[in-house]
């Protein structure tokens, strides 16, 4: 009677081994493939990210000097800034109506209406000659108490009083945040992992630009320049 043959104990310990280089070379193959997918994920998200980021300061940069054409001939409002990598901006949130005179040394200003002020938040007063920026100390119901008094005295008639908004971008060093501060609110972060943040603002040519450097690419910056026509508007008016 034949024999069955099957394999020997050598065939089978080959087997095993090519087997297994199969499985380790597959299994490289899949870590390397996941490691790079990771990474293009990483830098897809990164762009993402300061793009975003970049479209949200050009669209809040971009309302900068907004309402503020007479204030800024008067030199008492900047519209745009950068300084010790600050950006800041300024426009007018609300229209505010005095129902008195303004005399000078005042402190307490009666409004129409005061639902949308706040403690430390700014407002600007200017006629057609002068101005100036206060900081609110206390509000009630039909008015606000500035920090400091009143410089010059305005007739109700000529007077303006704005409501100012201030936006400012700034690097927190400490935890690699861009973050956005609105008024005196609390500063919110833009964005993350971010390890550098510049800024400039050229007058002359009225053109912002705008830098950030992730902190995983450092080799990698995004930049942003653009012309906010509000500011620039200011400009013409001033001439």
């Amino acid at each position: 009677m034949e024999k069955i043959r099957g394999f020997s104990l050598l065939e089978t310990l080959i087997s095993l081994t090519i087997f297994s280089f199969i499985i380790l070379g597959t299994l490289e193959f899949y870590t390397k493939a996941r490691s790079h997918f990771l990474r293009l994920k990483q830098d897809h998200e990164t762009s993402q990210s300061a793009l975003s980021g970049l479209d949200k300061i050009r669209i809040d940069v971009s309302q900068s000097g907004k309402g503020l054409f007479t204030p800024s001939r008067l030199k008492i409002t900047e519209g745009i800034s950068c300084r010790e990598g600050i950006l800041k901006n300024e426009s007018s949130e609300k229209k505010l109506f005095s129902v008195s005179n303004l005399e000078s040394g005042q402190t307490r200003i009666f409004f129409q209406d005061t639902r949308e002020l706040n403690k430390n938040s700014k407002i600007c007063i200017f006629d057609s000659h002068k101005g100036e920026i206060k900081n609110i100390s206390s509000v009630d119901s039909n008015s606000c108490v500035v920090s400091t008094p009143l410089s010059y005295s305005y007739q109700q008639k000529e007077v303006g009083i704005l409501l100012l908004r201030e936006v400012r971008f700034y690097l927190d060093k400490t935890k690699n945040i861009l973050r956005r501060k609105v008024n005196s609110s609390p500063a919110q972060p833009l964005i993350e992992e971010i390890s550098g943040f510049s800024c400039s603002y050229d007058e002359t040519t009225n053109l912002v630009k705008v830098r950030i450097q992730p902190k995983n690419k450092k080799e990698k910056k995004y930049e942003l320049a653009f012309f906010p026509k509000n500011t620039a508007l200011a400009s013409d008016f001033q001439k």
